[in-house]
This record gives C-alpha cells, sequence and structure tokens, in this order.
C-alpha cells in the first residue's frame, strides 16, 4: 500500500544490523523511517518530531527500552504515541507486564516474522492517516465557519444598508409624490376655467387640445397615485392571520363585476387552500392578477379564467391562467418591474405598477411570483406563498 501523505516512524535499537533489518522489512511502506541507536537519542528524536508508531528494543545499554517508553510517555506530545517493544529474549509474563504498564501496545520476539512486523506497523499507519484527516477536516470546517461568519456579518450589514436605502427610497418616492399632487391640481383647476370661460372662442382645434391636456392630467393623476401606493408598500407593516383565499377571490368577481357587463366569461375556479399573511395585500394580489387576465382576454369570446392551486410541504402555490393574448416568455422576468409594459398603452391601459406591486407584496411574505406565456395563446400567472408566515425581521428584509 502506498501513502500520500508519508507519517514518521521511530526505530530504536543499539544494534546496526537490527536496524538495518527494520529498515528493509518496513522500506515498502515508504514512510518517513527514523533509526535511533540508544535511549537518549531516541528522546531526542521525539521532542523534534511526531511518529505515528515506535519500534522500542527492551534491552540497549545506558538506557532500557522500558525507562525509555516511560519517559516518551512521561511527555505531553507523546503521551499517546504506540509503542511496539522487541525483545531478543523470551518474553516472561512479568516482562510484558512491565511492558505494557509503561505504555507498550504490542511485544514481539526476535526474529520477528516481517509480514506480521508489517501489518502491525500498517495498522499505526493508517490510524496516524485518518488522525491527520480529522484535523484536516476540523481545521476546514473551522475555517468555513469563519468565513461563513464573516460573510453573514457582511451580510447583516449589506442589509441593513439595502434596508436603510430602501426606506429612504420610499420616502422619497412618497414626498415627491405627494408634492408632484398640488402643482398638477393647479393645472387642472385652470383648465377648468379656461374650458368655462373660453370655450364658446376657442376653435375646434384649440379645445381638442384642452381635452388632450385634461386627459393627461388625468392619466398624470393616476400614474402618481399608483407610485405612491407602490412607494408604500415598503413601509406599511404587515398584519399576518389566517387568510380565506376563495373569499379575496370572490370578493374581486364582485368588484370587477361592473367592468365585465356585455362580456362573456367563463370561470373556473377550484377549492383554494387557506394562506398566512397580510390580507388586504393578498387581496391587491388577486384583483391584479384578476383583472389583469380579464383585461388582456377581452378580445376572446368567450374569455375563460381558470384560478386553483396546489399545496406542497412548504408552500402553496396559486395559478391565475386565461386565454388572452399572452405574451413573449423571454420577457416575463420584465413584467414584474415597475412601469414596465408588454403590450402598448392604446392596446391595453394601465401604467405598470401592478405586477411590480405584486412581486412586492409576494416578497415581504417571504413568496414568489412568475409568469408562463406563449404569443396569443393566454398567460399563466403563478404565485407561492411559504405554509408559515415571515416573521416581521424577515419580511422587512
Amino acid at each position: 500500500m502506498t501513502y500520500s501523505d508519508p507519517v514518521s516512524i521511530l526505530m530504536v535499537d543499539d544494534e546496526p544490523a537490527n536496524l538495518l533489518a527494520l529498515e528493509a522489512v518496513l522500506g515498502p511502506l515508504g514512510q518517513r523511517l527514523v533509526p535511533a541507536q540508544s535511549g537518549q537519542e531516541a528522546l531526542k528524536r521525539v521532542l523534534d518530531d511526531d511518529f505515528a508508531v515506535i519500534l522500542l528494543d527492551v534491552r540497549m545499554p545506558d538506557m532500557s527500552g522500558i525507562e525509555t517508553a516511560s519517559l516518551i510517555r512521561s511527555r505531553r506530545r507523546s503521551q499517546t504515541t504506540p509503542i511496539i517493544f522487541l525483545t531478543g529474549l523470551e518474553k516472561s509474563p512479568e516482562m510484558v507486564f512491565e511492558g505494557y504498564s509503561a505504555g507498550a501496545v504490542d511485544y514481539l520476539t526476535k526474529p520477528f516474522v516481517p509480514a506480521i512486523l508489517r501489518a502491525k506497523v500498517e495498522v499505526f499507519i493508517d490510524l496516524e492517516q485518518a488522525r491527520r484527516n480529522l484535523k484536516r477536516e476540523i481545521r476546514e470546517r473551522e475555517r468555513a465557519a469563519a468565513e461563513l461568519e464573516a460573510l453573514n456579518l457582511l451580510l447583516e450589514r449589506r442589509n441593513a444598508e439595502l434596508a436603510a436605502a430602501n426606506a429612504e427610497l420610499d420616502a422619497f418616492c412618497a414626498a415627491v409624490s405627494h408634492d408632484l399632487r398640488t402643482p398638477l391640481t393647479h393645472v387642472e383647476g385652470f383648465i377648468e376655467l379656461l374650458e368655462a370661460s373660453a370655450r364658446e372662442h376657442l376653435r375646434p382645434t384649440e379645445q381638442q387640445y384642452v381635452h388632450t391636456i385634461r386627459e393627461s392630467t388625468l392619466r398624470m393623476r393616476c400614474l402618481i397615485g399608483e407610485f405612491l401606493r407602490f412607494a408604500r408598500l415598503g413601509s406599511e407593516a404587515l398584519s399576518t392571520g389566517p387568510v380565506d383565499m376563495e373569499a379575496l377571490v370572490q370578493d374581486c368577481r364582485v368588484q370587477l363585476a361592473r367592468e365585465i357587463e356585455g362580456r362573456q366569461v367563463e370561470w373556473e375556479v377550484r377549492p383554494l387552500p387557506r394562506a398566512q399573511g397580510d390580507e388586504t395585500l393578498l387581496r391587491q394580489v388577486w384583483m391584479n392578477l384578476i383583472s389583469n387576465a380579464l383585461k388582456y382576454s377581452r378580445t376572446r369570446d368567450p374569455a375563460r379564467i381558470w384560478i386553483d392551486a396546489e399545496q406542497g410541504e412548504e408552500e402553496t402555490v396559486y395559478r391565475v391562467r386565461d386565454n388572452g393574448v399572452g405574451f413573449d416568455s423571454s420577457k416575463a422576468e420584465r413584467l414584474f418591474s415597475a412601469f414596465f409594459r408588454m403590450h402598448a398603452a392604446s392596446s391595453f391601459e394601465g401604467v405598470g405598477v401592478g405586477l411590480a406591486s405584486v412581486k412586492r407584496i409576494l416578497a415581504r411574505h417571504g413568496g414568489r411570483v412568475w409568469a408562463q406565456s406563449r404569443p396569443d395563446e393566454g398567460a399563466c400567472f403563478c404565485f407561492a406563498l411559504p405554509l408559515r408566515a415571515p416573521t416581521a425581521a424577515e419580511s422587512a428584509r
């Protein structure tokens, strides 16, 4: 067996021939073999290096293997280093007891069988490799944990900065929208005065100009109102609770009934699971999606609207599908951008913030929204809400 990360093996014997024999037996293992010819030299080696296993001769002059093992075990760094005793004498129970008491893990009698010695040493090599791998993995995990903590701190700081910027932007949008209404009111007032005082003196073309100005101011007022409502979506606190989605859909159909008078509309509304969220905001989601489905299917006779849902383990997906004009699916993501219009304003009225409001409301609920369609083949708008309502902190983020 070969190892990519060699370990050190200490061989201690006062006979050079015995050290050569050990090198010959253990050489094929491909490890770093460190010889020592006395107990003193072995202790110096242990101070400088860590060993996977120590092969220690029992009988040596000056310092015996038993004494050397006791001193090795007395040092904290080498307390757990495995020691295999090698002896040329007959093993007696007293000798074995003394050796194990000194910290030996095994006893081999010379001349030893090379395959047995190699197999025993391999066990400790594998253990050392496993220990190194474990330490390496621990270091990597500690480093990854430190990096993750740093990233989390950075993310929290960025989130706080983003939340502050969004709050400032919402306040700015609200202020601008409010301030724009005053001059617009003046324009509308003076247009009414001009029509009242000068209508008889205006030529038809001039009357058309005045009419165009009036229509433009009305559209401007509508834009400002929608812009203000969109800005407020980020600042109003959620009032979370159980929401009857079937009741919301029915309410929206009642409110939209007048808009579809004279049209043939076929509805298919299947059972809808209840949700956790802000009822007022979720009603706005349904109103936007259903009114869109009605608007973009008004060229169909009959118009067909399908509403259903599918509940999963973590979220519920609600769908509103129609047989209307559809759109190019490659532009689906842009649909949810504020003031983006997929179709010409002359074809379908609107200011382009309805779907952006839907996306913002669902994001505050921890949900998501997407659309699927093909030109002239209708559209399907889907939104998902988690089964667990988000906390106030999660909603703020």
